[in-house]
């Protein structure tokens, strides 16, 4: 491992490689923290091994309880004309777990393990994972509102194309958290669980993520997420592109090759 992460226990699994965030008492989440999640998210994509992440907690009762509120009050509430230059970079490093960190454009998938409380900054992180399970000991939303600020990592635009206007509209304005088996129901996570099988469950399907063909993957990932932000003419062109670089691929030319041989037998390949 290149870092050496003070925030994250890092375990791995055969190509699973499990972040358990670590940052007593509360697990509150702050510029370091994020700054060393997206070198965690930079290597796990650069490791050939590796094909799928989990984002946890080492604390049982809490996930990322939020972004640390006296930091936002000490460095972005300033009127003070001599903290502009220190607020702007604030500003910057955000802006980069933002677009750098579980943000950007990856190629490979990470599941959020809701394992406890999660509020503001921790939703947002959660919502820029692929999968989202939850356990039922934990809480989940963005309360911003009910200090004066809204969710400022993206809360407001991902979960308004997760769930819909109106229901993020309700969730951010009234700043509602929700148990897990709401969050389910809504659509905010993929799948409720017990708290002692979430890990288990989600590391059992991260393994299962881990058999698809690492390319295909990368690529329908890319079709996703870029695609989306495009026109429908410019989505279509861009999978098109993609198809065509994934049917000569050495790879699935021999996975087709063996799926024909099969007399195309769909059970073969599921």
């Amino acid at each position: 491992m290149a870092i050496d992460p003070k925030y994250y226990i890092v375990e791995k699994d055969g190509p699973v490689v499990i972040w358990k965030f670590n940052n007593p008492p509360q697990n509150l989440m702050n510029l370091q923290t994020a700054a060393e999640l997206t070198e965690l998210v930079e290597e796990f994509e650069a490791d050939a091994d590796l094909r799928v992440a989990i984002l946890t907690s080492h604390l049982p009762d809490v996930f990322i309880q939020h972004f640390d509120v006296e930091t936002i009050l000490s460095n972005w509430s300033s009127e003070s004309s001599g903290d502009i230059a220190a607020t702007q970079q604030l500003d910057k490093e955000l802006g980069e777990f933002k677009t750098r960190g579980l943000a950007r454009l990856r190629r490979k998938p990470i599941i959020a393990a809701i394992s406890g409380q999660t509020a503001g900054g921790g939703c947002e992180t959660t919502l820029m994972c692929e999968f989202r399970f939850m356990s039922r000991n934990a809480s989940l939303g963005c309360p911003e509102v009910n200090v004066g600020i809204l969710p400022g990592g993206g809360g407001t635009q991902r979960m308004t194309r997760l769930l819909g206007l109106s229901k993020a509209m309700e969730m951010l304005l009234l700043g509602q958290i929700v148990d897990a088996d709401e969050a389910e129901r809504i659509g905010l996570v993929h799948k409720a669980f017990d708290y002692e099988d979430l890990l288990p469950e989600a590391i059992t399907f991260a393994k299962e993520l881990a058999m698809r063909p690492p390319m295909a993957i990368g690529h329908i990932m890319e079709c996703i997420y870029e695609g989306s932000q495009k026109p429908l003419a410019e989505g279509l062109a861009l999978e098109g592109k993609l198809f065509l670089e994934l049917a000569q691929s050495k790879d699935a030319k021999l996975a087709m090759s063996a799926y024909v041989e099969s007399g195309q037998n769909i059970d073969a390949v599921t």
